[in-house]
């Protein structure tokens, strides 16, 4: 499998809290790239040319911090389709933003060019499934996990496919459902390997946020655990009513959306579209709003 995958974290095996993952290109940053010229463009990009998605900063240091009075230092993973040739300049951008993580995974790119793979380059199905598969396999307890992506690739199917990889998904079924989703030979033979070494437990995706980059209809997206949103201050309002962070974060994303010139109206839009969409309390609204 051609990824490289840190994890500087250590958890007891009967760990109960919470795990987030998220998605760095397009999620976390505006990464872009469909071609090798483009690939090679990100490479040479400085941190300081990082963009962050709005909102994004605020939301996973919210999680980071957690919802009580001291610091909960949450498990936090990215998941990047970046190659590892990238990591030096992220972890720079990181540092900039006072993001802290417990590890990342990046895809080797130009070893699948070495390899004769170009397909494999934008074909993410099988790359993600597996890096989930291996940070589940060391965090293999009673946790909670919470995943962030978008919709540009397939995000939400392969982030509700590893919940069931968890809960059982092995053999010839695991293996035509990936194929049928686009994944490719290898990655799919991998991720079956990684699945037979993992406990069969209850599904562990508490949710599934999908920040719509394309634009997508979110009724387009049927899975009761996933959470399409239009910006992360949804995805804040949703976590504050489900007790992830504090009320007073999501007044923290807010500003950080009018920060990056983010118009007031979208803002609000946002917040009102929680409310009858993804039935936010609108009580907590109102006293974000306070």
């Amino acid at each position: 499998m051609l990824l490289e995958r840190t994890n500087h974290r250590t958890l007891p095996p009967d760990y109960a809290g919470d795990v987030f993952v998220w998605d760095i290109d397009k999620t976390y940053l505006e990464t872009r790239f469909s071609s090798v010229r483009g690939l090679l463009g990100i490479v040479a990009e400085a941190a300081l040319d990082k963009r962050a998605v709005p909102g994004a900063v605020a939301l996973i240091r919210a999680l980071r911090r957690g919802p009580g009075a001291e610091p909960l230092l949450a498990p936090l993973y990215f998941v990047s389709g970046s190659p590892p040739q990238l990591r030096g300049i992220l972890e720079r951008k990181m540092l900039l933003d006072g993001v802290q993580h417990d590890g990342i995974t990046f895809k080797d790119q130009f070893g699948y060019l070495r390899a004769l793979r170009p397909k494999a380059i934008r074909e993410q199905v099988g790359y993600k499934t597996c890096a989930l598969l291996l940070y589940r396999r060391d965090i293999p307890g009673p946790s909670r996990w919470w995943l962030f992506g978008d919709d540009v690739e397939s995000d939400a199917a392969v982030f509700t496919l590893f919940g069931e990889i968890c809960a059982g998904l092995r053999g010839d079924a695991l293996r035509q459902r990936m194929l049928t989703m686009g994944a490719q030979a290898p990655e799919v033979d991998e991720a079956l390997r990684i699945a037979d070494r993992l406990p069969q437990t209850p599904d562990p995706v508490a949710r599934v946020f999908i920040r719509l980059e394309r634009g997508r209809d979110p009724l387009a997206f049927g899975h009761p655990k996933v959470c399409p949103v239009h910006g992360f201050l949804q995805a804040a309002l949703v976590l504050a009513q489900e007790g992830r962070i504090r009320p007073a974060d999501v007044t923290t994303v807010a500003e950080s959306l009018r920060a990056a010139y983010v118009p007031e109206a979208v803002v609000t839009q946002q917040a009102e579209d929680a409310v009858k969409r993804l039935g936010v309390d609108a009580a907590l609204l109102e006293r974000v709003r306070r």
